[in-house]
């Protein structure tokens, strides 16, 4: 991966971007999917999360966008959900 997460979102197909993003919004609007992410770990689990539900996007670009918004790729269980929806209020300053 780039060590310029900005370089690899300013890269990252639009639709690609989009679909991270709404993936992100989902999360904010629907309890179920936020209890879900609430006890992931790691990105790669939230990545194959969203993929099964027909929202896939590369695990990298969500590294990218945490890294570019001062995240980690990580969260102690019980915190992911916080970290997405933190990094989802923030998209118009990565679009």
């Amino acid at each position: 991966m780039s060590s310029d997460p900005s370089a690899l979102i300013a890269s990252a197909p639009r639709q690609e971007l989009e679909t991270l993003f709404a993936f992100l919004g989902d999360i904010r609007e629907d309890a179920e999917l936020r209890e879900q992410i609430n006890w992931m770990q790691s990105v790669l689990e939230v990545s194959e999360l969203a993929g099964q539900r027909g929202q896939s996007f590369r695990p990298e670009l969500l590294v990218a966008v945490l890294e570019h918004c001062n995240e980690t790729p990580y969260a102690r269980a019980g915190l992911m959900d916080e970290k997405l929806i933190r990094v989802h209020l923030r998209r118009d300053s990565l679009l």
